[in-house]
């Protein structure tokens, strides 16, 4: 018994050796960020949210309000056959939202927010291409076909407002009544 138990005894000690021996092997430190130098700009940060908030809704509100004229009564346009009527207003209003969404996606972004933004950009490019589609469909005398793509393109704007719900958004934010629904 005596071997066994010196040899345990050893084999503890080698163990313990190793381990700590690994445990105070030098790891690298990571170097602390360095200040920039005088002569240069601090990183860009973009705008705050609420400069950005204010730079697009200058942007959006003659869109907004270009688009609420745009699709006066279309709903009614739809709904009593009067289809070359509500396509003409679909396709300008598709024109008056691409040329918004172009200039918006052009504003410096606040860095902070950037994966909202860059979702809340999927969520408006989609719309774009629901509002092509119902011109499509309208234009093809698809009616019922647009009224789902419709029904797509309103779910579609609130998922949208529900990712910039914080921003506080009012002519960016989506409203289905600017649609004429």
């Amino acid at each position: 018994m005596g071997g066994i138990g010196r040899l345990l005894a050893v084999v503890t000690v080698l163990v313990l050796a190793l381990g700590v021996g690994g445990a105070m092997a030098e790891t690298p430190i990571p170097a602390a960020a360095e200040p920039p130098s005088a002569g240069e700009p601090p990183p860009a940060e973009g705008p705050s949210r609420k400069e950005y908030v204010s730079d697009l809704e200058k942007v959006c509100k003659p869109g907004a309000d270009a688009t609420q004229r745009a699709m006066k009564g279309v709903r009614d346009d739809v709904r009593e056959n009067r289809i070359p009527v509500a396509t003409t207003k679909f396709e300008k209003a598709t024109k008056i939202f691409g040329k918004t969404i172009k200039t918006i996606a052009k504003e410096p972004r606040p860095v902070a927010d950037a994966a909202k933004l860059k979702k809340w950009f999927v969520y408006l490019n989609r719309q774009e291409d629901y509002l092509q589609e119902i011109s499509v469909q309208l234009r093809a005398d698809h009616k019922i076909k647009a009224q789902r793509l419709i029904g797509r393109f309103i779910h579609n704007g609130n998922l949208a407002n529900n990712v910039t719900l914080a921003f506080g958004f009012n002519y960016c934010s989506f409203k289905f009544s600017r649609y004429g629904f």
